[in-house]
């Protein structure tokens, strides 16, 4: 078993598929399968199973996924910290919102991708107990989250924070300057996230300490399907001004601040007693620059403790 046996068998339990993992790695997919079966032999255990859709791991290559992945990203990062004056090199696994994903790219493709070409970056979409789990089994370098479930084994940075409005078509009248009262969601039909969601509960939480009812017609996550929603006039989105800016802008939506106030907080996390490489720390600091310009841009609220700029998540 060598660093090349452990990186191509997370890729294969990565894609869990051989052909997918082989067009990733740039290797034949029969290279690919006599790799794995050498590593199954070595163990003396079977690491995949195989199904209709591709492979699934068993116990045994999850328990292996789990111990291998902290190993190969912390050699890379060796290697990579090794070459003092060199350009950086490394690839960092960042996890975030499907709702800053078009935004960050674009911003760190302004700056930090130019300034560091070799640095490999691989975005994963995605809502906050799924990127939380993915961190903390190693399987990304950093996350953004909107309002974390706290996590003994996470470092959590404030960024920044949102308040959140009611949106709804344009005959609702709503307008980002005439805030409405709290007691408006139980007036109108809406569309929310599931029941397991933390804001979700959160605004349950209110509406039930108000002795309000609310009228959830749809549950859904993603934030396309709820903007088509509101936009037929069938339900209102209890969501983000940066996810409907482009509709408020056409005028095809209207929004309006709701009272008291519901704020969500982003965080940068990573994990507590895995140091991060020198490539991921420096995406951390790029992050922090990107996020307090949005702030200083008016399109986000500040936080205590946010980012001042390059350095502030390493405080």
């Amino acid at each position: 078993m060598d660093l090349r046996q452990l990186t191509t068998f997370l890729e294969v339990a990565e894609t869990g598929s051989l052909r997918r993992a082989a067009l990733r790695l740039r290797v034949v997919e029969t290279a690919l399968s006599r790799q794995m079966r050498l590593l199954e032999a070595e163990f003396g255990v079977a690491l995949f199973r195989r199904h209709g859709r591709g492979l699934a791991l068993t116990e045994a290559g999850q328990r292996l996924r789990e111990r291998a992945a902290p190993l190969v990203v912390g050699l890379a990062q060796l290697k990579a910290e090794i070459g003092i004056g060199a350009p950086l090199r490394g690839r960092v696994s960042i996890g975030l919102p499907w709702l800053l994903l078009e935004m960050l790219s674009e911003a760190l493709a302004r700056g930090f991708i130019p300034a560091h070409p070799e640095v490999n970056l691989r975005f994963v979409g995605g809502f906050a107990d799924q990127t939380r789990e993915l961190l903390l089994a190693g399987q990304l370098d950093l996350a953004l989250m909107f309002d974390p479930a706290p996590a003994r084994g996470l470092l959590m940075q404030p960024l920044l924070a949102e308040d959140m409005v009611l949106i709804a078509t344009p005959e609702a009248g709503y307008a980002l300057d005439r805030p409405v009262q709290f007691r408006r969601l139980g007036a109108v039909p809406l569309v929310l996230p599931s029941p397991a969601n933390p804001f979700r509960q959160r605004v349950e939480a209110l509406a039930a300490a108000r002795g309000l009812v609310l009228d959830v017609r749809f549950e859904v996550e993603a934030t396309a399907p709820q903007k088509a929603l509101a936009a037929q006039g069938v339900a209102q989105m209890l969501g983000s001004r940066q996810a409907v800016r482009e509709e408020l802008a056409s005028g095809r939506l209207s929004a309006a601040p709701v009272r008291p106030m519901l704020r969500r907080t982003l965080c940068l996390a990573r994990p507590r007693n895995r140091p991060p490489g020198l490539a991921a720390e420096r995406l951390a600091d790029a992050i922090c620059t990107v996020a307090a310009g949005w702030v200083a841009e008016g399109a986000f609220e500040p936080v205590a403790g946010g980012p001042q700029g390059a350095g502030a998540a390493r405080r």
